[in-house]
């Protein structure tokens, strides 16, 4: 993939330090199960506190606001990968000052769901720029539904928006640090970006990676269970065995949990594949319980078994058809 500097998407090499220091489905409807339809409403406030886990000088994982969330400070400022809940946005903006010493100068979106950029304009208020895959820019400027959830989601205002959007790798020099913005193909929706930091050794996956929980998939955003996969894949290729991993979701991992992960998502996709390959329907499917391997460690999550089958079931089902026309 072609790296681009950010001295490319920007007139001058100094522009972002001084910008930094001066602002401090209806067809799938009918197939939700009433275990779905009980579900609470994904948009709540979170129910446990905000905090944050050092990851080093003025760098931390901050978790319970949604999105678990990056907040790197140094010399020229503050970088925030993602932004968490709406109703966690001042939560958010007064644990990022304590963990890396100052408001969020940069922030980066991994992809548009509401809780990775809820505390967008709460941020971009407080002298926030935000970079983003173009996809993603183009989700959180319109309003999104989402079929799987029966949720319609409004499109953010215009100052909560990303107003860099990348669709190759990117660079981003700030603090001493090389950050890399590395858009994937459509994985866990259509505008995923992982982001490296190359010499801290951390790298933020988004919703391409859930720790300890089966994955939502929003195949309302052309996301699928194989694209996840490859995105994965990409991962690894910025990792070795000293890299400190954040999941969109779950706890702080490691190379190897990555690779563990990978491993599950390409058995999970070669069952569900053969399954429609062999002809078998939703309903067909899902009462084969092909994830039942993995219930036990993976299944206490957000998203069920039963869940998870049939969002993975319905995402491959459309890349298919859509690989076709």
């Amino acid at each position: 993939m072609k790296t681009q500097p950010l001295m490319s998407l920007l007139t001058r090499r100094d522009s972002l330090r001084s910008m930094a220091f001066a602002l401090g489905g209806a067809a799938f409807g009918s197939q939700v199960s009433a275990e779905e339809k009980k579900q609470p409403d994904p948009t709540a406030a979170p129910a446990q506190p905000i905090k944050a886990e050092s990851l080093g000088e003025k760098l931390a994982m901050i978790s319970g606001a949604g999105g678990n969330i990056l907040a790197f400070g140094g010399e020229d400022g503050v970088v925030v990968v993602d932004s968490g809940l709406e109703n966690a946005a001042l939560g958010v903006a007064a644990e990022i000052l304590r963990a890396a010493g100052g408001p969020a100068n940069i922030l980066v979106n991994t992809h548009w769901h509401f809780d990775h950029v809820g505390g967008n304009a709460n941020l971009s208020k407080g002298g926030a720029r935000i970079f983003s895959s173009l996809n993603c820019l183009a989700r959180v400027s319109k309003d999104q539904r989402n079929e799987f959830f029966n949720k319609d989601m409004p499109a953010l205002p215009p100052k909560a928006r990303p107003i860099v959007a990348i669709q190759d790798e990117t660079q981003i020099h700030f603090n001493g640090e090389v950050i890399r913005l590395v858009p994937v193909a459509p994985a866990h929706t259509d505008g995923d970006v992982l982001v490296h930091l190359e010499k801290a050794n951390v790298l933020h996956l988004g919703d391409v990676f859930f720790h300890g929980s089966y994955p939502f998939i929003d195949f309302s955003s052309k996301g699928w269970l194989g694209g996840v996969a490859a995105a994965v894949r990409t991962a690894l290729e910025y990792t070795d065995e000293k890299t400190r991993v954040i999941p969109g979701h779950g706890p702080l991992a490691t190379q190897q949990n990555l690779k563990e992960y990978l491993a599950f998502l390409e058995a999970m996709y070669e069952r569900m594949h053969n399954l429609q390959s062999d002809g078998h329907t939703l309903e067909e499917a899902v009462s084969t319980l092909p994830s039942k391997a993995y219930d036990e460690k993976l299944g206490k999550g957000f998203m069920t078994p039963d869940m998870f089958a049939r969002c993975t079931y319905e995402g491959i089902l459309r890349h298919e058809k859509a690989s076709k026309e």
